[in-house]
């Protein structure tokens, strides 16, 4: 199980930086499930050259799920990072300014204007990063919150289930409420670290530590986290089966 999970939202681009989530985390929570991909990443073997863009790309649901396979199988060489799309023939008709636009996109990780593109009509745009971290533009955050509730509900059901005896039968999660994630928006925009390595275990509750920690903080090599930058409690409280968040607003400033 990750030690931790580490989650940044800039909410002017709806950019969103993680580490500890992998493309099946992402891929099995959204709604809006790609189309077709517009790869980034000129060295990726995969797909399809399309002469217009002087892109490649996967097209249709089904090479999509199988890209995103590959991925987490680690059979794909090169970085993952694509742009979704909805119609092929609207690659087409991309003018040579916003193929450039694109381009810088891809090689940079960061937009020009803006992420999401009219005629593509993308939902996201993804980078994978180092330090297992990624890069993810939504084009609405609620669909993150989805990503992120059940990334954490996952969590907790794998820690559960490993401290039951092996004649126990396994216990379902409930899974977390998606207006507990909202309630961490703003501290998300600050960067926030759910400590499962921290996860403190009592009377069958799972106590979450939350820490805000700055992007730097994070890229180091294995970070430790502090009393000070300590926030609140995220539990879980299996007999129950509920949630409750626990914040220390005192001297927060957010």
């Amino acid at each position: 199980m990750a030690d931790f999970i580490y989650v940044h939202i800039d909410n002017i681009s709806n950019a969103v930086l993680t580490q500890g989530f992998s493309t099946a985390d992402f891929h099995q929570a959204i709604v809006h499930r790609p189309k077709n991909l517009l790869l980034l990443d000129p060295s990726n073997e995969r797909g399809e050259y399309e002469a217009h863009t002087a892109m490649k790309t996967i097209r249709g649901r089904q090479a999509v799920d199988s890209y995103f396979q590959a991925v987490d199988k680690k059979r794909v060489a090169g970085t993952n990072k694509w742009i979704d799309f909805t119609d092929v023939m609207m690659l087409k008709e991309l003018t040579p300014t916003e193929i450039s636009e694109l381009l810088y996109f891809g090689h940079m990780k960061t937009h020009l204007h803006s992420p999401f593109f009219y005629k593509l009509q993308n939902n996201f745009a993804y980078f994978e990063l180092q330090d297992d971290l990624s890069k993810v533009y939504y084009r609405y955050l609620d669909e993150f919150h989805q990503v992120l509730a059940q990334k954490i509900t996952l969590l907790i059901s794998g820690t559960l289930n490993t401290r039951r005896s092996l004649f126990q039968k396994s216990e379902a999660v409930e899974p977390l409420p998606l207006n507990i994630v909202k309630t961490l928006s703003d501290f998300m925009k600050e960067g926030l670290v759910f400590s499962f390595k921290q996860t403190e275990f009592q009377d069958r509750s799972y106590q979450i530590p939350l820490f805000l920690v700055g992007d730097t903080h994070i890229r180091m090599g294995s970070p430790t986290f502090k009393d000070d930058a300590l926030i609140g409690y995220l539990t879980y409280y299996s007999s129950q089966r509920t949630w409750d968040l626990d914040i220390n607003k005192k001297d927060l400033d957010l």
